[in-house]
């Protein structure tokens, strides 16, 4: 036999779930009453229409109900990471190690083309500061490396047509060349003259004092960069 308390507790439940199925009853005749004369209404989901069991009703079905809910938290999930990839950005450009990434890249593809420009405008061909050599995989050469000096790093006097994979890279700049090379140094003399080479090379060397950069400027100046990387390549395109 079951305890006096479980007996109780099943009667109490059970008298529960009675009462509510009357609220229930109660709620749908009222409902009813009060929906006579408005009409049918469009399902949200299937467009179908149907007669509503209450004003707030959106869904012909349960089936349909249950995809506009999916619908509806999709859309709120969506505004959130919306909101997630906004704030995301705006953390990223007020990050100035995140700036000088884009920055850099933006420079550094303007400046190869203000190179190839240079030697067009001349009617010579494209040839590596470091060894010379033409028909490259061409980049931004830095005289002093971002690592060594980064206040220059943005310099145009500081940055020079270079072959990436040979003198960029695995010789990490070639700066003094060797017996197959003639090195950075010697290539600015060749291609400038001897004094003006001497005046290059003493700039960026001079150039050591420590740069406090502001990242709204830095914005700036990548716009700026986009905008003449974009001309110089219409530039050499129409030429």
């Amino acid at each position: 036999m079951e305890p006096p308390t479980v007996r109780r507790s099943l009667l109490h439940r059970l008298q529960q779930v009675a009462d509510a199925q009357k609220r229930a009853g109660r709620q749908g005749r009222s409902h009813t009453r009060s929906l006579e004369g408005v009409g049918m209404k469009k399902c949200k989901v299937c467009k179908s229409l149907f007669n509503p069991y209450s004003s707030l009703a959106v869904a012909c079905s349960q089936n349909c109900a249950l995809v506009h809910v999916q619908n509806e938290n999709d859309k709120k999930a969506a505004k959130v990471k919306k909101q997630s990839r906004k704030e995301l950005t705006e953390f990223k450009r007020r990050n100035i190690r995140w700036q000088h990434d884009q920055c850099q890249t933006s420079f550094n593809r303007m400046r190869v083309q203000e190179e190839l420009m240079w030697f067009s405008r001349r009617g010579l061909e494209p040839e590596c500061i470091s060894c010379g050599k033409i028909k490259m995989d061409w980049c931004c050469g830095h005289f002093k490396t971002v690592g060594a000096q980064s206040g220059i790093r943005y310099d145009r006097m500081n940055t020079y047509l270079q072959c990436n994979r040979y003198c960029n890279q695995a010789l990490s700049g070639n700066l003094d060349g060797n017996k197959n090379t003639r090195g950075y140094k010697r290539g600015l003399s060749e291609r400038f003259g001897e004094d003006a080479a001497r005046q290059i090379i003493e700039h960026c060397e001079s150039k050591t004092a420590p740069v406090k950069w502001d990242w709204q400027e830095m914005e700036a100046w990548r716009k700026e960069w986009n905008e003449q990387f974009r001309e110089l390549q219409r530039q050499r395109e129409a030429a």
